[in-house]
């Protein structure tokens, strides 16, 4: 046998183990190598295993105190019990008891003490009540260990006040660690637990494990558990321990797996309150205080339907989670009154996905119609965005990209690229759209072969075609952004603008997977034939302004770091009023609100702010405000400048279609964007 494996107890040890601490001795046995205790003798006893010795000594302990010790018991016990039933006054046969006690002992060797002294009294008391009688005064007191009770109560008692009040450890000579079948709970045993983890936590987690065995005593034990893990928690919290606190680590938590569900709602709200503890935005904090609250709320909610021990210990902590939300709450106030407002508007340049994501707003309808088009197998349309200057056009296609992520979406404006010839605008077009395929998709395109320019752009375009058709996956939508410039390029040169726009034409018609959107301002009915002939075929989607409830939303909530009381819905509102929705000045207005609160060191804007944050407005926007007074014709600037003055003028049809088209005018034939009205009076 291994000279490390533990020895089997003792004689009187096993006894003692046996009646009191049969938990402690069924692992003490697993640990010599008797796997199976309670086996027939005669298995044990011809074992052939490396352990048969000590399986042996088992066998012959077991039968001593069967054979021996529990007939010597039995009979003492019957002794005890005659002399009790003769003060009780019942009449005794000797014989009848003697010939009871043989029996008993008997039954006491097969079934234990407590059988064995009700059987051999029951023989010898006046027969109807004496089998009834003898169990309730031996089976009963032995089985619940009745006689041993009252010392325990006392031990407890004595031991508890004594560490309660003169700070003497005692909780190492308690009962609960030396009888595991008590079946009745002792006085103070969970307060003493509580009290014995201040200074020696080991051992008041032996004395919660042994609790466990106690059938009287468990209750104490989840009693004194629930509070200290409520106290460490409590604890935790006060320490700002939030990631303990989220993943439930601690001396007394258990794991985040499979805890009890007041614990897991309070590893939420920790999780809210690191998420507050380590954001570097001050009214970012709020938020996440607002979700810890409701996760409190919950956490409130749930104790008041729970009875067991650690929803009446965690109700006891629950001012001490609201007092440190306030705190919490009153700090992030007092932070975010010192820092300056953020300011995520942006007026002026398209808004891209990397400047201008989270202020892109009420352009999702748009994409799903350009995606329908897009993935479409049984179409080969191409698109025209039309709609007024400077109304998100660009930014919408700068945005697709992130929208539509089974396309390649190139961008390309002509604005932003100088070309003068076709060779030129090819060059350029191929590398912008194998740029951006590499860049948002990781895909290789071909090249743009060698050849005269037509030759080269028409294989080019039949090659990337071939391409996408081979995987079936994805498309390229090439967006040409501001193509009224086309003409504009080709000075003097009908020739070749002609051929382009032809070579245009058949992309439109023939081609699935390589499609074409060109954007800008012009209905192609106000433009020169040429247009109209080669884009015929192409499906119109028009782009206006935001409508009210986006508008106010972009101005109340324009990023997830923005405090929502620095621009109240109602002066949004009025900001929409003034704007008609127009995209642009929505962003200016916006950008130069904060930027004035910033100034003046304020959190909240009035309404009397807006009269100071429309005069720089309207000096920001001056050109885009000239731009749409002077290209237009000169009935809509009669219109537009007798609008602004209030005045009524008479409207043909055609003048009220151009300004109605360029979202100028209402259904009411009213200045749709009120603002221009003003800059008219002021600059014009």
């Amino acid at each position: 046998m291994n000279s490390e494996q533990p020895k089997l107890p003792d004689f009187w040890p096993l006894v003692w183990l046996l009646f009191m601490q049969p938990i402690t001795l069924h692992h003490r046995l697993k640990a010599c190598g008797i796997d199976e205790p309670d086996a027939p003798f005669f298995k044990l006893w011809f074992a052939k295993d490396e352990t048969r010795t000590i399986k042996r000594q088992y066998v012959k302990q077991m039968l001593r105190l069967l054979l021996v010790l529990m007939p010597i018991a039995t009979l003492v016990f019957s002794l005890f019990t005659l002399d009790l039933f003769i003060l009780l006054g019942y009449p005794i046969d000797f014989e009848r008891w003697a010939l009871g006690v043989a029996v008993g002992v008997a039954v006491g060797v097969a079934e234990g003490v407590a059988f064995g002294v009700a059987g051999g009294v029951a023989g010898g008391v006046a027969f109807g009540v004496a089998f009834g009688v003898a169990f309730c005064v031996t089976f009963i007191p032995f089985f619940f260990r009745l006689p041993l009770y009252p010392l325990e109560w006392v031990l407890q008692l004595v031991g508890y006040l004594r560490q309660n009040h003169f700070n003497t450890p005692t909780l190492r000579f308690m009962p609960v660690f030396y009888h595991e079948l008590s079946y009745l709970p002792h006085p103070f045993l969970a307060q003493h637990i509580i009290l014995a983890a201040e200074t020696e936590p080991d051992l008041a987690r032996e004395a919660i494990k042994a609790c466990g065995y106690s059938p009287g005593q468990r209750r104490a034990g989840e009693t004194a558990l629930a509070h200290l893990q409520a106290q460490e928690l409590a604890q935790l919290a006060r320490q700002h321990q939030f990631k303990q606190l989220l993943d439930l680590k601690g001396e007394w938590l258990p794991s985040l797996q499979g805890a009890a569900a007041p614990l897991q709602t309070i590893s939420k709200m920790a999780g809210y309150l690191q998420a507050a503890k380590t954001t570097t935005i001050a009214y970012q904090r709020q938020p996440h205080l607002k979700n810890a609250q409701q996760q409190l709320n919950a956490l409130n909610n749930q104790l008041l339907t729970e009875t067991s021990p650690l929803a009446r210990a965690l109700t006891t902590t629950l001012p001490t989670w609201e007092q440190l939300l306030n705190q919490l709450r009153q700090q992030a106030q007092e932070q975010a009154a010192a820092q300056p407002i953020p300011n995520p508007f942006r007026a002026g340049n398209p808004l891209t996905p990397e400047n201008g994501q989270e202020v892109f707003r009420g352009r999702d309808e748009l994409v799903k119609r350009i995606e329908t088009l897009l993935v479409d197998p049984h179409q080969m349309t191409s698109i025209a965005l039309l709609g007024p200057r400077r109304c998100g056009k660009s930014s919408l296609l700068k945005m697709l990209p992130t929208m539509l992520p089974d396309a390649i979406c190139v961008f390309f404006d002509l604005q932003d690229n100088p070309i003068d010839s076709v060779a030129g605008f090819f060059s350029a077009l191929a590398k912008r759209t194998l740029e951006q395929a590499q860049r948002d998709r990781r895909v290789q395109l071909p090249p743009l072969p060698a050849g005269t320019p037509f030759e080269a752009g028409s294989q080019w375009l039949l090659s990337l075609e071939d391409q996408l058709a081979t995987k079936q996956e994805q498309r390229i939508l090439i967006c040409i952004d501001e193509f009224e410039r086309l003409e504009d390029l080709f000075p003097g040169q009908p020739r070749e603008l002609l051929q382009l726009m032809g070579l245009f034409r058949a992309t439109i018609q023939h081609r699935r997977y390589l499609r074409l959107l060109i954007s800008g301002a012009a209905p192609f009915d106000e433009l020169d034939s040429l247009w109209s002939d080669h884009f015929i075929n192409l499906r119109e989607i028009r782009i206006g302004y935001l409508d009210e409830p986006t508008a106010i939303d972009l101005l109340t909530c324009p990023s997830r770091d923005f405090p929502p009381q620095a621009i109240s819905p109602a002066i949004a509102h009025a900001i929409f009023k003034r704007t008609g929705g127009q995209p642009m000045l929505l962003q200016m207005y916006g950008s130069n609100l904060v930027e004035y609160l910033n100034n003046h060191e304020r959190q909240q804007a009035e309404m009397a702010d807006l009269d100071i944050v429309e005069q720089q407005v309207l000096e920001e926007a001056t050109y885009y405000f000239k731009n749409i007074v002077q290209n237009a014709p000169d009935n809509a600037q009669t219109v537009l400048l007798a609008l602004a003055e209030h005045n009524t003028p008479q409207l043909d049809k055609r003048t009220r279609r151009w300004l109605k088209r360029r979202c100028l005018l209402t259904e009411n034939d009213q200045l749709l964007t009120p603002v221009l009205g003003e800059w008219i009076r002021e600059y014009w």
